[in-house]
């Protein structure tokens, strides 16, 4: 079985044990990357030139194209690993990946279970030089699978808020600030359960911290709310009702 990693990286494994060397060429990966989100939809042999070899002549890309799913093929699982002739798709019966995982538990509701099966951007780090469209294809996923466990973790700190369960939606409002650290929104709404914990110097930090991001990443300065949000820490009292 083979497992394509996108979220947080991109990486490689088979039956538990990670793939180096030749098998991890960028190309490579970003094919497995292509085919993993595309799940049984596919991608046609023409859309995944123009993503890898946007530069080449279409004979020559084809050609190198069929090159590369013979190698992945061969290397992974004879005759087994890609269905489809014009329309190409990896087979769930020898290859798995994370972002189903991921994208199957937010579809089903099980959003504790999505949360943790996103340990990351999708493809963080990776860089495909000379292939424009697929950077392009990068960020849009990146962004729409971000905004997934992003809603998953404002939904899970809601339910625990409307349970009076604190810590719980602590925690979540966290980890959706770390996934949309720029979202003032879900800041402030760290700040005032961090505070009504108890933890008035942790809502202190993450509030100043929130508003440096914001100076030092889009140039804005902190409106007045959050002057006086800041304001009210320092002099012990308390934040401004949800």
């Amino acid at each position: 079985m083979l497992r394509v990693n996108t979220l947080g990286g991109l990486t490689l494994a088979v039956e538990d044990v990670p793939v180096t060397g030749v098998l991890t060429q960028r190309r490579r990966l970003a094919l497995l990357a292509l085919l993993a989100v595309a799940r049984e939809r596919g991608v046609s042999r023409d859309k995944l030139v123009a993503y890898l070899w946007p530069e080449s002549p279409a004979p020559d890309a084809h050609h190198a194209l069929a090159q590369l799913l013979y190698a992945q093929r061969k290397a992974f699982a004879p005759h087994e690993l890609f269905l489809g002739r014009k329309t190409v798709r990896l087979n769930p019966a020898v290859a798995r990946s994370d972002v189903w995982e991921f994208e199957d538990a937010c579809d089903r509701g099980a959003l504790a279970e999505a949360v943790a099966h996103y340990r990351g951007p999708f493809l963080d780090g990776f860089f495909l030089r000379g292939a424009p469209e697929f950077e392009r294809w990068v960020d849009a996923q990146r962004e729409r699978l971000a905004g997934r466990v992003r809603a998953a973790c404002t939904r899970l700190a809601q339910a625990a808020q409307s349970a009076d369960d604190r810590a719980a939606a602590a925690e979540w409002w966290q980890r959706a600030a770390a996934v949309d650290p720029l979202d003032s929104q879900i800041a402030a709404q760290v700040v005032r359960e961090l505070e009504g914990l108890g933890n008035r110097a942790a809502a202190l930090a993450h509030a100043e911290a929130h508003v440096q991001r914001l100076r030092r990443e889009l140039g804005v300065a902190p409106d007045a709310r959050w002057r006086a949000l800041i304001e009210g820490l320092r002099d012990g009292e308390p934040p401004a009702p949800r």
